[in-house]
């Protein structure tokens, strides 16, 4: 590179560097001059919007929104019913009688305070309903599966005092 050239490059760089220097120069100056702003008298309950102007407040202010709130509806029939106690499932006559170990952990008189017994309860419940309905001959999965949770009640101590920590997987249905 030559020397000459060297020194047109460093002319112009000088150059423009200059003449950035100005500009952000008069820029501060005008930003730091004051601003020549009329003075607005305001009332005492007056406002301004964003670009300075007096708002104008009416004397009657009036709500934006009218909401009326529709009446309310009784209770129907079927709110009731699910607010009634529900029936007992158990006969009296099993909680009469004093039942040995064995026939306290196969029953489901009473249910262990275990979300997993509990669970088991109302499958065992819905798989007796279910073989209920339906014809000797028709029965599909609801006979074997509900022996296969019937031995797992058993196994959890549902009927007394429920699983252990061992238990869940020593017990679990396995397919």
């Amino acid at each position: 590179m030559s020397a000459h050239y060297r020194t047109l490059i460093y002319f112009t760089l000088s150059t423009i560097a200059l003449s950035l220097l100005f500009i952000c120069a008069t820029q501060a100056q005008e930003k730091d001059a004051p601003l020549t702003t009329e003075s607005i008298t305001l009332p005492a309950d007056g406002a301004l919007d964003s670009e300075g102007n007096p708002l104008v407040i009416p004397d009657n202010p009036t709500g934006a929104l009218n909401y009326r709130a529709s009446p309310t509806q009784p209770k129907s029939h079927r709110d009731k019913r699910a607010t009634q106690k529900p029936k007992q499932k158990r006969t009296k006559k099993l909680s009469q009688k004093k039942l040995s170990r064995k026939q306290q952990l196969a029953s489901r008189q009473h249910v262990a305070d275990d979300p997993s017994c509990r669970w088991l309860d109302k499958r065992m419940s819905h798989l007796e309903k279910s073989l209920k309905r339906q014809a000797k001959q028709d029965y599909g999965y609801q006979d074997k599966e509900l022996r296969a949770r019937q031995s797992e009640w058993v196994c959890m101590k549902c009927g007394a005092e429920g699983p252990s920590q061992s238990d869940h997987h020593k017990c679990q249905y396995r397919r």
